[in-house]
């Protein structure tokens, strides 16, 4: 129905330092899709990262109540309720509870348990923590506006439902999600989230490097990395000159592309060290059967996938999102993945209610429909 986009102010490292910076750059996003749609936003769904998250797997068992051995809602919630029993410090707090699965009576691999019969009821949960001081922040900078919340959801659960496949999430992938302030690395099997880590490296700081070796503006840094950047040296044109301005922007001088390129391989095979060193944690290097799929801004870089594959010895490809049909060119891109998938998640998920504005009677019900059917 409308996408928006405006520069985002008020964080670093993926987390909010400054809420009020933060909630004006949200209200002016919010306002110009309000202007678009003429619809007024009320609620979101809103997804999150950080270097603060860490997951937990857990798994635990109840007897069923009932006499009759057929397991009811209940039974469901008991044993939910017993997972996310967890001692917990004082500074953090469970974002999400992941049903992985369930098991009835020894029997493996049940999504809802409620109506089958048994006698014995577990379920396996993954539990996604986050400071607690992190999630108060997104809460804070939404009053501010008067924004309610709907959903807080991590981000690369909401890139997935963009980028990846039911096959891949089956079989065992790892999303790594390459954002400008942090990169996550996300591991799937089995349909659900298994592992996932928040490095604190990511695009701005190949920006930075670039600014500081070439002694110029982080502006025009970016610029030279998104127009002219490549991930090794050999992907480089051995000719090519780039014009770059200096700090004040008064004058410029001429660099090789095989310059520029070193300067971004350098920071590239440090962040796919640290993939490698969390893929290696998770335990999960044998089981990528499905291979790495390289989404957010950081993916845009020429030939970062083919350099990956090659570095790491796994299978790898470039994810834009596909999962979601009539998007714009412009915003059908690696950096939108965790917004086009939240759109998705929202739909499947969140009831959505629509005031009609005087001025579009009937509408309102006409495009609820339609988005809803974009999604079936």
């Amino acid at each position: 129905m409308g996408i928006t986009r405006v520069p985002s102010l008020g964080l670093r490292k993926g987390s909010i330092i400054d809420i009020e910076s933060t909630a004006k750059a949200i209200d002016e996003c919010l306002n110009a899709l309000e202007k678009l749609t003429g619809i007024e936003i009320m609620s979101a769904v809103v997804g999150f990262s950080g270097a603060s998250i860490s997951i937990i797997n857990n798994h635990a068992v109840v007897a069923v109540g009932n006499p009759d051995y057929e397991i009811t809602l209940d039974d469901k919630e008991r044993v939910l309720q017993s997972a996310r029993n967890i001692g917990l410090p004082p500074d953090k707090v469970i974002v999400h509870t992941i049903e992985r699965q369930y098991i009835v009576d020894g029997y493996d691999g049940v999504k809802d348990p409620v109506g089958m019969a048994g006698s014995r009821l577990e379920c396996e949960v993954a539990i996604i923590l986050s400071a607690l001081a992190a999630i108060q922040n997104i809460r804070r900078s939404a009053a501010r506006i008067n924004l309610e919340l709907e959903r807080v959801i991590y981000n690369p659960l909401l890139a997935s439902e963009a980028v990846l496949i039911p096959n891949e999430k089956e079989m065992g992938v790892a999303l790594v999600d390459i954002g400008a302030g942090v990169t996550t690395v996300s591991y799937f099997e089995k349909g659900s989230i298994l592992y996932t880590a928040v490095i604190p490296v990511g695009g701005e700081y190949i920006t930075k490097d670039l600014a500081i070796v070439l002694h110029t503006s982080l502006d025009e840094a970016e610029r030279i990395k998104i127009s002219s950047g490549v991930v090794s040296p050999e992907m480089a044109e051995q000719d090519k000159m780039i014009e770059i301005q200096n700090l004040q922007g008064r004058e410029s001088r001429q660099v090789s592309q095989e310059v520029i390129a070193d300067i971004i391989s350098a920071r590239v095979v440090e962040i796919m060290e640290m993939v490698y060193a969390e893929l290696n944690s998770f335990g999960c290097l044998d089981r990528l059967y499905a291979g790495i799929v390289l989404t957010g801004g950081g993916a845009n870089l020429t030939g970062i996938a083919p350099m990956a594959e090659e570095y790491l010895n796994i299978p790898v490809r470039t994810a834009v999102p596909e999962n979601l049909r009539g998007i714009a060119t412009d915003f059908n891109k690696p950096e939108n993945a965790a917004v086009l998938g939240g759109a998705i998640y929202a739909a499947r998920t969140v009831k959505m209610e629509y005031a009609e504005n005087s001025f579009l009677p009937g509408l309102i019900n006409k495009l609820t429909d339609w988005f809803k059917d974009l999604f079936r």
